[in-house]
This record gives structure tokens, sequence and C-alpha cells, in this order.
């Protein structure tokens, strides 16, 4: 291949120029053909010499794949090619993703070729001749790179689009919307699309590179703010995206006429203004999130710039000649930006797993948040009413003086405290059990012994109120639960309600008996009974009810959703109705404990 870039001249012309003698040629002289955006087109002349002496078949090319619509014309000839990307492969005349023509030249001719350049996009661009064979050889060397770079993408884009819509995380799927819209344009502007993928069609893509480059803008500042969480808090980095993401509309619209309306060439401008700006601001937040506030996927957002900047400097030094250039080094950039998806994929899995041990830890703290009000509720119910039993004897030790009554009291004191001493043997279970997500112990529990232990707590209460207490259960009817949770969490508290809002004098009774599907423990009273807007409230956590009881007896609220709590765990259920007094004379509450067979 023979760069000829130097011996190349250019000129400009209106579009409505066809004629080359129209237009004023002036030599290039560079080793690289430029220029900017213009509602002007291109011409290009090119003096050719054959100095064999027997014919030469050779190819003009133009190595820019964005090189739009070429038309040839060889000096005093009317005969016109056309050929270049933004053709279909079929209109080209030659079969190449760059502008080719083919070259005849016969033995010692000299020929000069005239070639006018129709495209809003800008030009960059070296000229070569080169054996058809050379080119076709080139062209298969960057097939090879282009699939290569599509089957990376595809496989990112799928996977974490996959994984978002399983995991639910919108971050992969912002993700893959990026990397997308990124290797569309890559391959569009390499014209991937019009030479390998979409040879045929009638849609030339590589005309709408600026509405592709626009949806990848769009599509990074999208991405940019997720996955870097910006929030309103960096107002610079927040509302900085929100104005590119304006911008990237505005070129995205205004790209779908710029192939047809030359003059709206400006728009080139912006969009490339845009993108180089984006990219300063983007590594800018990464910076920013990194420093200010630690944030670990700065550091995998980073990397991955770094990964393309060093792709640049390989393609900038080999075609400056610093370095020796090959078929990677002209793709360089294109491997580059596989890189960077790649690396933030990476970060993308590395967010995934942190996620789940935070979601680990707040289940955990949700467990432990839960348990302690479990203790709490225990605690402050349980233990509150046996201290008050405890408080109640002292100050019955103070009114009699007598060595008989002094010994009643302090054997009542003595139950007390050992009651006390079984709540909080109960609470070191409760804990025991979470700490290590085991069952509770169950075991067999005979239901006369357990209920007669816990009237036996609420004797003088009893006493107080001359309440009748009748327990009709046969002795050897058990059910299988934990006998302390079952006495000091469950019974007491139901009976502690059924003493607390009974008039002296009213009767409470005990039944039990078996059914088909378990045993089935009744506690009745004649006391005030439950308002119906409140007895379907009453075993839930987050309402509490606390009424005052006959006696001016207060309470927490906490023990109908401990009976709730423990009745589950025994594998049971409880169940409530009642009368209120306001309803009906006949008042009274029954409360239904339901038990598995043991």
């Amino acid at each position: 291949m023979t760069d000829i870039t130097t011996q190349v001249q250019m000129g400009e012309a209106p579009a409505f120029v066809n004629n080359p003698a129209d237009v004023e040629f002036v030599p290039a002289g560079v080793k690289e053909l430029s220029r900017g955006y213009t509602i002007e087109d291109q011409w290009f002349k090119i003096s050719l010499h054959n100095d064999h002496n027997t014919p030469q078949s050779k190819v003009l090319y133009f190595d820019a794949p964005l090189m739009g619509r070429l038309y040839l014309q060889k000096q005093g000839d009317s005969l016109a090619l056309s050929s270049g990307p933004g053709l279909p492969l079929a209109e080209r005349a030659f079969k190449s993703r760059f502008g080719a023509f083919p070259i005849e030249l016969g033995p010692d001719e000299t020929a000069t070729y005239y070639i006018k350049r129709d495209s809003h996009h800008a030009l960059n661009t070296r000229v070569f001749w080169a054996d058809p064979a050379d080119l076709e050889h080139q062209d298969d060397l960057a097939r090879t790179i282009f699939y290569f770079y599509l089957g990376g993408i595809f496989s990112l884009v799928v996977y974490n689009l996959l994984l978002g819509f399983f995991t639910t995380q919108k971050d992969h799927v912002s993700y893959s919307f990026f990397a997308a819209s990124f290797g569309v344009t890559a391959l569009v502007l390499h014209g991937v699309f019009d030479s390998y993928l979409l040879p045929n069609g009638k849609f030339v893509f590589s005309n709408y590179l600026m509405f592709f480059s626009s949806v990848s803008l769009f599509s990074a500042s999208l991405f940019v703010e997720r996955f870097l969480s910006i929030k309103k808090e960096f107002a610079v980095g927040y509302w900085g995206l929100r104005l590119f993401l304006a911008l990237s509309v505005v070129t995205m619209v205004g790209s779908l006429f710029a192939p047809v309306y030359r003059e709206l060439f400006f728009l080139g401008y912006l969009i490339d203004i845009a993108i180089g700006a984006a990219i300063l601001f983007f590594i800018f937040c990464g910076f920013y999130s990194l420093i200010r506030y630690r944030h670990k996927l700065a550091s995998y957002f980073l990397l991955s710039w770094l990964v393309v900047l060093i792709g640049t400097f390989v393609w900038f030094a080999s075609i400056h000649g610093f370095i020796r250039g090959n078929i990677y080094t002209q793709y360089s950039l294109l491997l580059a930006n596989l890189g960077e998806m790649i690396v933030l994929s990476l970060g993308l899995a590395y967010k995934i797993r942190v996620l789940d041990e935070e979601k680990r830890l707040a289940q955990q703290a949700a467990v432990d948040k839960e348990r302690y009000h479990r203790l709490v509720r225990v605690l402050s119910h349980d233990v509150a009413n046996t201290v008050s039993g405890l408080l109640y004897h002292s100050e019955m030790l103070k009114d009699h003086v007598t060595a008989q009554a002094a010994d009643t009291h302090l054997d009542r004191i003595n139950k007390s405290t050992t009651k006390l001493n079984q709540i909080l043997k109960s609470v070191r279970q409760e804990e025991v059990y979470h700490v290590f997500k085991q069952n509770a112990e169950m075991q067999l529990v005979e239901l006369a012994s357990a209920c007669w232990e816990a009237v036996n707590h609420y004797s003088w209460q009893i006493e107080e109120k001359e309440l009748l207490i009748e327990v009709e259960i046969e002795n050897d009817l058990c059910v299988r639960a934990d006998r302390s949770a079952l006495i000091n969490q469950v019974l007491s508290n139901i009976l502690s309600n059924s003493i607390k809002f009974s008039e002296p004098g009213r009767e409470i009774r005990l039944l039990a008996h078996k059914q088909d599907d378990g045993v089935v423990l009744e506690i009745r009273d004649q006391g005030l009974g439950i308002h119906p807007s409140e007895v379907s409230l009453l075993f839930k956590r987050n309402r509490l009810f606390s009424h005052k009881g006959t006696g001016n007896e207060e309470g927490t609220g906490f023990g109908t959703s401990l009976i709730a709590e423990y009745m589950q765990l025994f594998g049971g259920q409880v169940e409530v109705s009642s009368v209120h007094h306001s309803i009906h004379p006949a008042s009274g509450t029954t409360v239904k404990l339901v038990f598995p067979h043991p």
C-alpha cells in the first residue's frame, strides 16, 4: 500500500456543483486530510501514473469509515463511479467498508481523477493506492476484530440485562442500555452495519452516526448517575448530568434531518463538544465521588476511563509514528471500549456482592431489633406484674406485726420472687433461641398442673377481689409446649387480664377438652368485655391496648401480642370472643387456646 495523501489537491463547492472545472483546487501537502463540518462538498483531485510497461489494476481508497457518498470521474471521461460507506454495499464501485474505487491504468499512463464527497460528517482521512488483494486482506482482519468486539459487547449486554431482570437491579438495565448504545455507535462509526451485518439494506447507518452518538451520550449520562449514585446533594454533578441529557435530546432530534438538510451541520460541532465535555465531566464526577463520599464503585469507574485513555494513547501514537502501527493499534480504541465495558461490568458485579452483604446485615439487624422488642415486651409486662406482687406483700408486712401474718406474706414474697426468676429464665431462653436460630425446646405439659400454677401466682389478687376460680381440666390432658413460656407468658397474661377487668365476686373458669385436630383450652371470665372494634386488633404488635381495670389496675398493653406469638411458636393459635358491658349486661370474654395434637 502506498500513502499518496500528500499528492492530493482539495477544493470545496456548493452541493449543486457537479463539474470539477467549477472547483478551485489547492495542494493539500499534509499527511492527513481534514475538514470540519461544512455545508459545502469536498472535492479531491488526484493524478496517478503507471510507470510499468504493463497494465495495472489498483484500488484508490480513503481509510476513513465516514467518507459518506463518493463520486469519481476520470478527466476526459463522462462516466462516473459511486462508492463510499454512505451508500449501500451493492452500490459501491468496490465492495469495501472504505470509500474505494478500482483504477485501471495502461502502460506508462498518467490519469487525473476527480472525487466529489457528499457528506455532512467532518473529514479526517488519508488516501492510499493499493493492490485489491491487500485491501481485501485488511478488510478481513478488520472483520475479525469487529466480530470479536461485537461478541464481547453482545455478551455483556445480554448478561447484565438478564441479571437486571432477575435481580430487579436497575443499574444492570441502565448498563445494558449504555453498553448497547456505545457498541452500536462504535460499529456504525467503523461501517460494520453497512458493510458486514446489513450490507444490502437501503437504510445506511453511517449517515446517522450523529443520532447514535446522541443516544450514547444520553445513556451514558443516565448510567453515570446510577452507577455513582449521584444525588441532589452533589448539585454540580446532578444538574450537570441533566444538562448533557438535554443536549443529547436536542442533537438526537436534529440528527434525523442532518443527512438531508446540510444547514444543520453545526449540530456536528455541538455533539462533538458535548461528548468531549461529558467525558471530562464524568471523570470529574468519578474523582469527586471517590474523594468526597469514598464511593468504592468510583474506583471501577475511573479504572474504566484509564483503559480508554490507554487505548487512545496507543491509537494516537501509532497514527503519528511513535509506535509501530498494525491491525491492533489501528483498532485500539475499539478494543479499549470493550475493556471499559468489562471493567464497568465487574464494578456492577462488585455492587451486587455489596448489596447482598448489606441485605444480610439489614436482615440481621431486623431480627436483632425484633428480638430486642420481644424481650422488652416480656420484661415490661410480666416482670412488672411480679414486682407489683412483691410491692403489695411488702406493704402488707408493714401493716401486720403478728408473726403468723408476717410468715404468710413472706411466703408469698418468696413465691413471687421464684416466679420472677422463672420469667428471667424464660427471657434467657428466648435469647438463646434467637441467637442460634433454633426452635424452642418443646415438651409435654400437663394442662391442669400448668393452669393451677398460673392461678396460684395470682392468688392474692383473686383473694383481694373475692373472685371465684374454677379449673375443670382432666389431670392427664397434655399439650406440647414450653412449660415456662406457657405459664408465664400465655396463661399468666390471660389470667391477669381476666382478674384486672372483673368486678369483685365474679367467676373465672378454665376448661379444656379434646377435639378432632387438637386440644382446646378455654379461659372464660365475666369481666367488662372487649369492645368489638378492638377484638380484631388485639394481637397486632403495632396496636397496644391498656385500659384501667375495675380496681384502677394499670397495664402496659403488651400482653396480648405475647400470647399470639407464643401460641404460634407452639404451633397453635388463639381465638377471642367477647361481649362488651356497653352492649349487654352479661358481659365477659372467652379466650380459646387451640393446641395441635401432642
